[in-house]
């Protein structure tokens, strides 16, 4: 119990790889926030240049449900998570451009 103490004081920094972090929301799911934190900016910038801001809103709250809802398949051998992030952003945005062509 001490260790898991310890290791939520430092869950703010980055004391925690994103694979840690990732791995330790199967048992505490709020950690997940922590990733969220360090990565939706970053997304939000490159779909808002590609989409605008309101679609960039959209695609980047879409791409954290699936990255929750996806974590368990996430390799933690990889410490950092932004290429599996990239990833889903980009499988999000090339479907909401092609239901914009529809």
């Amino acid at each position: 119990m001490r260790l898991l103490r310890r290791r939520r004081k430092n869950v703010g920094d980055s004391a925690l790889t994103d694979a840690e972090i990732i791995a330790w929301s199967e048992e505490d799911p709020e950690i997940f926030s922590t990733i969220i934190d360090r990565h939706a900016r970053r997304i939000h910038r490159h779909l808002a240049r590609r989409f605008g801001v309101p679609a960039a809103d959209e695609l980047v709250a879409e791409t954290f449900v699936a990255a929750f809802r996806l974590r368990n398949r996430f390799d933690i051998t990889q410490s950092d998570a932004r290429p599996w992030l990239d990833g889903l952003a980009t499988d999000l945005a090339n479907q909401h451009r092609a239901a914009r062509q529809t």
